[in-house]
Parts: C-alpha cells; structure tokens; sequence
C-alpha cells in the first residue's frame, strides 16, 4: 500500500512539473491580440507546439478540450491544466492556484485574471482538465 502511494505521489510531481512547463507557455503569449491567438489556440500552443493542431484525430478547438483529457476537481487543479466552459464555447489555461490565462473577447487580447473570476469567464460553468502535451 505504500509503494502505491509513494509512486502516485511521484506521478503527480511529474506531471506537475509538466504542467508548470505549459502554464509558462501560454504565460509567454500574455499581451498577444485575440486576432493572433484565440482561445483554443493559446491552449494547443502551450500543450502541442502548435496554434492550430490535433490531438487523438481531432481538430483542438475548445469544445474538444470537453472530450479529451481526465477531469479534475477545482481543488486539485494545477498549472497547465485546461480550463474550458461546459458550453464547449471558451477554454483557457490554469497559469497557478490563482489565476488563469485566457484570449479575452472583451479585452481582445491574451490575459491572466484571478481564479475568482473564472465565473465571469465561464458563466455556465467549466471543467478543469488534465491534458497530456507533447512539447
């Protein structure tokens, strides 16, 4: 029983090692137009490499982030963790325990705002999801 423990503690330590990795990814597109990164694609460029790529045969638009990936409790979210809207309409990226970054449409640009707000962000609601990269 230890053993288990102690390896799913290492996992997580990977992966949030990982995760931080994509959280400064999209941290770097900060300040970027909306004309230039859109939602999904500030998401696929921290995780993939790429703004317009796809993961498992499908195209990464934000509704895609619904389908892919494990579904994580707020309280266990982590840096790099996608952050999308239960309407498939808008994703973002969990930058830290307290805030997130995504393609503003009021703003028109890419930004980080405090986790608090995410309820403004996502008005119907939001999974947080653990999706593998590949950078």
């Amino acid at each position: 029983m230890r053993a288990v423990v102690v390896l799913a503690l290492l996992v997580a330590a990977v992966f949030c090692q990982g995760g931080m990795k994509y959280a400064k990814r999209a941290e770097s597109l900060i300040g970027r137009s909306r004309g230039e990164y859109v939602c999904n694609q500030v998401n696929n460029w921290a995780l993939f490499g790429k703004k317009d790529t796809s993961y498992q045969g499908k195209y990464m638009l934000a509704d895609q982030y619904l389908k892919v990936g494990q579904r994580i409790p707020d309280a266990q979210r982590q840096p790099g963790d996608a952050i999308v809207g239960l309407n498939g309409a808008h994703c973002g990226m969990i930058a830290s325990d307290k805030n997130i970054i995504h393609s503003s449409s009021s703003k028109y640009r890419v930004v980080k705002v405090p986790f608090s707000q995410a309820r403004y962000v996502f008005p119907a609601g939001w999974h947080v999801k653990r999706v593998k990269g590949t950078v």
